[in-house]
């Protein structure tokens, strides 16, 4: 009698069936059966561990897998098993599984069948004789996960913190499979590499060698999409020996760049590519010397051993290659001649018309409805200041996707800029409801409560979002934001050295930094921070600012006003492309021209300037109190006391507007021409209102993107949009012939800006 027979294969077919169907306990149950019947058959044991896995059993299927020790011997289980410790948060265990093997050498002998019957998209095209054991097409799909064992170990090691060999892991991924778009988001999102650093590594992955031409014009528009774009709000010059607006002073803009370079560490030099893998030494600190915090900030980003994109970019071409990577040299461009070449894909058959084909101009067409060009476009309008239109095309993008991480947190830094609390308050309710586990969504409440003036919620929920995702950079953003609304500025430059860990290609934590350590009157700390924040985003209008102020309070007034009109006609660039006049963010700007032409003894310009300011944002006593000292300076006195007037009906207890008016009006009653009021006399008297003015202005005119959170205030320089915060303000200290008063910190500027760091 003949004996029945059992087929397993239908087994494995069912547990696949009901993979698909997401039924993973129907799946397991199935799963184990035909490991038992097929005595522990490596794909078996995969698939068993498998839907354990996406049952979220990770011990067990990780278990399941070392047990039988197939994390040593074959590639799939090595990366599931390593992957499964991941994400168990056994971070140290699942580094030693992907330490213990070279992943290039281990066996991948089942993928082959496991291909076919589930990802049959991953075979080449080019495949037609199925008579050599699927060694056509088993190397392609063989390094795409070979990049994901070498993502899933950079994951790893963000995790431990060890950030530079996390980006080196990252580069790896990409150059093994350049589809591999979890390591270039990982790199770019989390703000790894700085703008050229971005650029070199698409130039740079072997789109050549593993895509076809009209594939590799696909891939890297994608990829350029996702780059930094604060760095494009000015177009940079190819060469940037000439200034970037025409009226700069050349000896300024020289200067400027020469503190640049002074303060860039290796990293940002191109010119200065390492020759080999071995890092600069560290330069030696005395044993007894204490730094402060910033100044271990500035030691440590100058000092540091820096990360090369080069060196991962060589690394990543020699693998799989005998040679290590301790002693492979660069060429003198910076390239590696002798980079391996990975020639699949390269001689695919030409491709037949078809349902499945379409032309390349109308994919490119297509795509430009797709989200991430989308978002990359609003990410753009978003760091032109242009809110209008960058929330226009969110609307549109969430329409279709309300719960687009990335859109979200773009959002969230418009509407922080555009101070609609309203709408914050729905989005973060939503995302609460729906994403109680998801950082975004108690970022998205933290902000809500610093818009709304309530800084202790706020804290509490940036906090919690910093606690769930301790790699998101606009949280910290704005958690230093909360802080430094109250003047507690040593809490908020913690949360700032923090973030600056975190984004290394990201300036707007040091532009924070050193606005804190200006309102701390560190001036010439402040200023090294804005040159550090310069040296990777040179052009960018809210540093250009910032650097203004300090200049000006320590009294470089010809030096400050120039910084300040150079900033000016860039912002006036920027807003004539956007085909906008320039809006209320940019009245500090104008106010500390003003202030700066004052002190220059231009009084019929700095008058122009607060004018100008006064049309921007009408009901500021501030600009009310500049105008009518102005004013008393030229000998207009009764013109002076109205100006007073209009400030004081704006603001009652403004004690600098309430003095001087008393003297002007003595004045005009005895018909003398203000005996004490030299020009400089009163210079020197006004030096502290200014003072504060560039305070309030710092806050006001700095960028934030929320991102990114990012509390900046103007670029979604982290009201991230990676948004700032305005600041309490103005200490003032007038001094006049025989009168003296000083007066206690007033807040007079609510949370102006805050911006998202994308």
């Amino acid at each position: 009698m003949e004996q029945e027979l059992i087929d397993i294969e239908c087994y494995r077919k069912t547990v696949k069936n009901y993979i698909d169907l997401r039924r993973y306990q129907t799946a397991l149950f199935w799963a184990e059966k035909v490991t038992v019947l097929s005595n522990g058959e490596p794909r078996d044991v995969y698939w068993e561990a498998q839907c354990m896995f996406l049952l979220r059993e990770f011990q067990r299927a990780a278990h399941t897998i070392r047990s039988r020790g197939l994390e040593k011997t074959n590639l799939l289980c090595h990366y599931l098993a390593a992957e499964c410790l991941n994400e168990a948060k056994e971070y140290q265990a699942a580094l030693e599984i992907l330490n213990a093997v070279d992943c290039e050498t281990l066996s991948c002998a089942m993928s082959v069948r496991i291909a076919s019957c589930t990802t049959s998209s991953m075979k080449d095209d080019s495949t037609t004789d199925e008579s050599h054991d699927g060694s056509v097409y088993e190397e392609p799909f063989k390094n795409d996960i070979i990049a994901s064992v070498y993502f899933l170990k950079g994951k790893v090691l963000e995790s431990m913190d060890n950030r530079s060999l996390a980006m080196d892991c990252y580069v790896q991924a990409l150059h093994k499979s350049v589809y591999c778009t979890e390591a270039l988001d990982a790199l770019v999102q989390h703000d790894m590499l700085m703008a050229w650093e971005e650029k070199e590594l698409i130039q740079h992955i072997p789109m050549v060698q593993q895509c076809t031409e009209p594939e590799r014009k696909v891939l890297k528009r994608l990829y350029e999409s996702k780059l930094k774009k604060y760095y494009e709000s000015i177009a940079m010059q190819a060469n940037l020996d000439d200034p970037p607006v025409s009226s700069m002073n050349t000896s300024l803009w020289h200067e400027l760049k020469e503190k640049m370079k002074n303060c860039k560490n290796n990293e940002t030099s191109k010119s200065a590519v390492s020759k080999s893998f071995t890092p600069a030494p560290r330069s030696k600190q005395k044993p007894t010397e204490i730094m402060s915090p910033a100044n271990k900030i500035l030691e440590d980003l100058k000092n540091n051993p820096s990360y090369l994109i080069h060196t991962s970019l060589t690394r990543a071409s020699l693998l799989g290659t005998s040679l290590t990577g301790g002693s492979i040299m660069l060429s003198a461009g910076g390239t590696n001649s002798s980079r391996q070449e990975t020639p699949f894909r390269i001689n695919r058959p030409k491709i037949n018309t078809g349902a499945s084909t379409i032309p390349y101009d109308q994919c490119m067409d297509k795509l430009e409805s797709s989200i991430d060009l989308m978002i990359a476009r609003a990410e753009k309008y978003f760091y032109n200041c242009d809110y209008r239109r960058c929330i226009k095309l969110l609307e549109e993008i969430l329409k279709n996707d309300p719960y687009h991480k990335r859109s979200l947190t773009v959002q969230i830094g418009c509407l922080m800029e555009m101070k609609d609390c309203n709408r914050l308050f729905y989005v973060a309710h939503k995302l609460v409801d729906f994403y109680p586990d998801n950082a975004i969504s108690w970022y998205a409440v933290g902000c809500y409560y610093d818009l709304i003036g309530k800084s202790d919620p706020a804290r509490r929920y940036l906090s919690k979002a910093t606690a769930l995702d301790r790699l998101y950079g606009p949280a910290w953003l704005a958690y230093g934001h909360s802080f430094a609304k109250e003047n507690e500025h040593d809490q908020a430059m913690a949360a700032y050295f923090k973030a600056t860990q975190l984004m290394r290609g990201c300036h707007l934590p040091l532009l924070y930094i050193g606005v804190e350590c200006g309102l701390t009157k560190n001036h010439a700390m402040a200023e090294k921070f804005f040159y550090q924040a310069m040296s990777i985003a040179p052009l960018d209008v809210f540093v250009l600012h910032e650097l203004g102020v300090i200049k000006y309070e320590c009294e470089h007034y010809e030096c400050a006003e120039e910084v300040f009109r150079s900033t000016l006609e860039m912002v006036r660039t920027m807003v004539k492309q956007n085909n906008e006049q320039l809006t209320a963010r940019w009245e500090p700007l104008l106010n500390n021209l003003g202030h700066c032409c004052r002190k220059n003894k231009k009084y019929e310009e700095a008058l122009e300037f607060h004018r100008w300011a006064l049309s921007l944002k009408p009901l500021n006593a501030a600009t009310y109190t500049a105008i009518g000292f102005v004013q008393a300076l030229m000998g207009q006195l009764y013109d002076a006391v109205d100006s007073f007037h209009k400030s004081l009906s704006l603001k009652r207890d403004d004690v600098f507007t309430t003095t001087i008016l008393k003297y002007v009006i003595e004045d005009l009653t005895e018909e003398q021409t203000l005996p004490f009021y030299s020009a400089e006399g009163v210079e020197e008297d006004f030096d502290d209102k200014e003072g504060d003015q560039a305070e309030l202005s710092k806050d006001e005119g700095h960028k934030a993107l929320t991102k990114p959170e990012p509390h900046n205030v103007a670029d979604g320089d982290s009201e991230e949009v990676s948004g700032s915060v305005p600041r309490p303000t103005l200490r003032m200290q007038l001094n006049f012939d025989e009168w003296y008063t000083k007066t206690s910190p007033m807040s007079d500027t609510s949370a102006d800006d805050m911006s998202i760091d994308i």
